[in-house]
């Protein structure tokens, strides 16, 4: 039997595209489960502050919107979209249509501010270098990015009386929300670094 190094080539070629696809599908489950783990969060701690349904003051899961197309590109936007179709069954009020619709815009929504800002910031894809106001201009465009097109359906589907009624809550709630979860989130890096480096010491 002759040794041919091509079939072993294409056999690792064949594996590595294999375990490239089962991360994917990890990552996509990931950020559909913390999605729907924050939603839940949020629903709880916060339902004082909702003005519907879907539009809160707060809002933290609008974190995971920013972090998933950060982090995942695609397959986040993947994951958000099937995060916000489960979601959407906890108003019995939504069809098929609307929850789609509004999964769809949930999704597409930080895919266009993170191809926006990469442009407006001049930030590589990779994100590499990124300060704390390039941050705050991300979560800032993302915000308004999603609460104009929700606002836009809300009032052609008759949930609302005008486009704008929603838009300025919509808009702080997401912003305030993204700020609220990447505090905690640093908050808890540095903790974890310092406790690291004095067990180093």
């Amino acid at each position: 039997m002759v040794f041919d190094p091509r079939d072993d080539a294409q056999t690792g070629a064949a594996s590595k595209a294999q375990t490239n696809v089962l991360i994917m599908v990890a990552s996509a489950i990931v950020v559909a489960l913390l999605w729907v783990l924050l939603f839940r969060f949020n629903l709880w701690m916060f339902s004082s502050f909702e003005m519907t349904s879907f539009i809160s003051w707060i809002f933290l899961p609008a974190a995971i919107r920013v972090l998933a197309v950060m982090a995942c590109d695609w397959v986040g936007v993947l994951g958000l979209f099937a995060g916000a179709l489960f979601t959407n069954q906890a108003d019995p009020t939504l069809d098929l249509t609307d929850g789609l619709v509004l999964a769809v815009l949930s999704a597409t929504g930080p895919l266009v501010a993170f191809w926006f800002c990469t442009r407006l910031l001049r930030l590589p894809s990779t994100l590499s270098g990124l300060t704390a106001r390039q941050v705050l201009v991300f979560a800032a465009i993302g915000a308004l990015l999603n609460a104009v097109p929700h606002n836009i359906y809300f009032y052609l589907s008759g949930r609302m009386a005008s486009p704008i009624e929603g838009i300025v809550p919509m808009f702080f709630g997401d912003l305030l929300g993204t700020m609220v979860v990447l505090y905690v989130l640093s908050l808890a890096l540095r903790l974890l670094f310092k406790r690291a480096t004095s067990q180093r010491v």
